[in-house]
């Protein structure tokens, strides 16, 4: 990997129009650009940090900008010779791990975006194992060569012990629920809400080892494997897993698991003996897991030992806030939670697992978390925190793509307002104070919703009026009357109209004069945008059908027709406002 990589960065060098020297210097924490005398020498402790460097070269002094997957950005106009002395010092990352997660299949635009992620100095891509299994050895490579650790795994409770294999030979490997073995809905659904394992089975837990020493060996590359529950609830309540939780000590609000009993002591005690097979056959692999809903804290005497690493959730977080600010009403819990997860480190690592994108059911509404990132990131490397990992998704990057790079940014440890004073620099030019603006008054918008506010439609929806997405919509189209030519531009033009629209549909059912066909005309406007990168039509047609069928049914549309999450919702409107 280092040669290939030590190629790569030769090459990136002259296409990016630079001559310089390399030095490998081990003692270095990081890259380190010099310049004496007209001369450039790009100083690393490694292959990948001299990548890293040619790439900061590139955006520092080259007049070249990495925003987006497969479009690289370059100004004449912000070129300049790097000054005498040290130009860029060597700093080590703030965190060593810093990347995104992945939850939808590789495709063709896959290749960009691990050319993305290198240049932004991103090292990590979780991603389901149903989609690794499709991700071709040349790209496994590309990614490789480019210093990014691919982790196969997500929720997969399913996929190693599923049930179109095992559900009639061992019906005893799945959750009990009312004296009665679960039938694994494996094949008929792809999403397995609250459907688990009888996690205390020791038969299960030695064929669950099994299955992952294979899966490591079919796949010699995979270092880092997880074992994460299905997504929701449903833990198995047979007599042996039942003395693992007390069904009177429920979870948390805030974590939204206030309705079912806490698991994370059931959880905790699968990770504990699985890691241990692990390790007695690989004590080179990494077994990662979930801090989520009803299991977000350690459970008592925990602890992450060496080859483990944690995923700690930040659910439904506030977005108005920093995740530390102690006038939140949410957000203090998840800081408590990610306090003791670092607190019961002996070897192993803590991540945090963001929603930098909202959820994924916000869609492509606004967050603007710029200046909080920052903050958050340091906030992280105090307590001990080593990496941070993003949700995201290519196809709205217009909406969410300064927050990606901003992350990246922030956790690597640069300052926060020369590098958010360089992004808008880089994209807007001499229109730059009137982006801010724009961008300002976003942010003023968010903050006026309420106290807190939690990123799904009807938080911001609820509590806006129509006019505050027009007077959004007037300052995108001056922004791109500007510059015509600019897609980015012409993207917030598409995104702003978007909100405007999405605001007119959830008024109209507020007021009870939406029908079945207003929503399907807003769907074909939806798919009519074409080759913009703003919405992801699919995302919202899913979400959409809860509104269909709730308008079709006559019931009430709070979300996405799940009784728990409404109920929790309707708590919100209350208590959050």
């Amino acid at each position: 990997m280092s040669d290939k990589t030590y190629e790569l960065a030769r090459r990136e060098l002259v296409k990016y129009g630079f001559q310089a020297a390399f030095a490998l210097e081990k003692e270095l924490p990081s890259f380190e650009i010099r310049s004496a005398n007209g001369a450039i020498t790009i100083a690393a402790p490694s292959p990948l940090e001299l990548l890293y460097g040619v790439y900061d070269l590139a955006e520092k002094f080259g007049g070249y900008s990495f925003f987006e997957p497969g479009y690289d950005r370059f100004d004449p106009a912000r070129k300049i010779c790097p000054p005498d002395g040290i130009s860029v010092p060597a700093r080590k990352p703030l965190l060593k791990r810093r990347g995104f997660i992945q939850e939808f299949p590789f495709d063709s635009e896959t290749r960009d975006l691990f050319d993305w992620m290198a240049k932004n100095k991103l090292n990590y891509l979780l991603t389901w194992m149903k989609y690794y299994d499709e991700l071709s050895d040349d790209l496994k490579e590309f990614a490789a060569v480019r210093g990014i650790t691919i982790e196969s795994g997500h929720h997969n409770f399913n996929y190693w012990i599923p049930g179109r294999k095992y559900g009639k030979s061992h019906p005893e490997f799945f959750a009990e629920i009312n004296g009665k073995r679960i039938e694994s809905s494996d094949g008929k659904s792809e999403l397995l809400l609250s459907e688990q394992l009888c996690t205390t089975n020791p038969e299960l837990r030695a064929e669950i080892a099994r299955n992952m020493l294979s899966y490591c060996e079919a796949h010699p590359e995979v270092k880092v494997i997880s074992l994460i529950p299905n997504d929701g609830f449903g833990w198995c309540e047979c007599e042996t897993c039942s003395k693992f939780y007390d069904k009177s000590e429920k979870g948390d609000f805030y974590s939204l698991s206030e309705h079912v009993y806490k698991a994370d002591r059931i959880y905790h005690d699968l990770l504990r003996d699985v890691n241990a097979r692990l390790r007695a056959v690989r004590p080179d692999l990494t077994l990662t897991f979930c801090a989520y809903v009803n299991y977000c804290s350690p459970s008592p005497g925990f602890r992450l030992e060496k080859g483990m690493a944690v995923h700690m959730a930040t659910y439904w977080r506030c977005i108005n806030h920093t995740i530390d600010d102690p006038d939140c009403v949410i957000n203090p819990h998840y800081a408590e939670d990610i306090r003791r997860w670092t607190s019961a480190k002996r070897g192993g690592e803590v991540n945090i697992y963001e929603y930098y994108m909202g959820v994924n059911f916000y869609l492509m509404l606004p967050m603007i978390h710029f200046r909080e990132m920052f903050r958050e990131m340091k906030w992280y490397a105090d307590q001990g925190v080593d990496g941070i990992l993003t949700q995201f998704h290519v196809k709205h990057w217009s909406v969410y793509g300064m927050n990606y790079v901003l992350m990246a940014r922030a956790a690597r440890g640069e300052d926060c307002e020369s590098s958010i004073e360089t992004l808008f620099r880089a994209l807007f030019g001499n229109d730059a104070v009137e982006a801010k603006q724009f961008y300002a008054r976003i942010k003023d918008m968010l903050l006026k919703t309420g106290h807190c506010h939690i990123p799904y439609p009807r938080s911001l929806l609820r509590r806006t009026k129509p006019d505050d997405y027009r007077e959004l919509h007037e300052l995108a189209l001056k922004l791109s009357a500007k510059a015509p030519g600019d897609r980015f531009r012409a993207d917030l033009v598409i995104w702003t109209e978007y909100m405007i629209r999405f605001k007119n549909l959830f008024d109209a059912y507020q007021e009870k004069k939406l029908t079945e066909t207003d929503v399907r005309g807003f769907l074909t406007w939806i798919r009519s945008c074409g080759d913009f990168r703003v919405l992801i039509p699919e995302k919202c047609e899913e979400y959409f059908q809860a509104l269909l069928d709730a308008l079709r049914n006559g019931t009430e549309w709070i979300h996405f027709n799940l009784d728990w999450e409404d109920g929790y919702i309707r708590r919100h409107d209350r208590l959050l406002g």
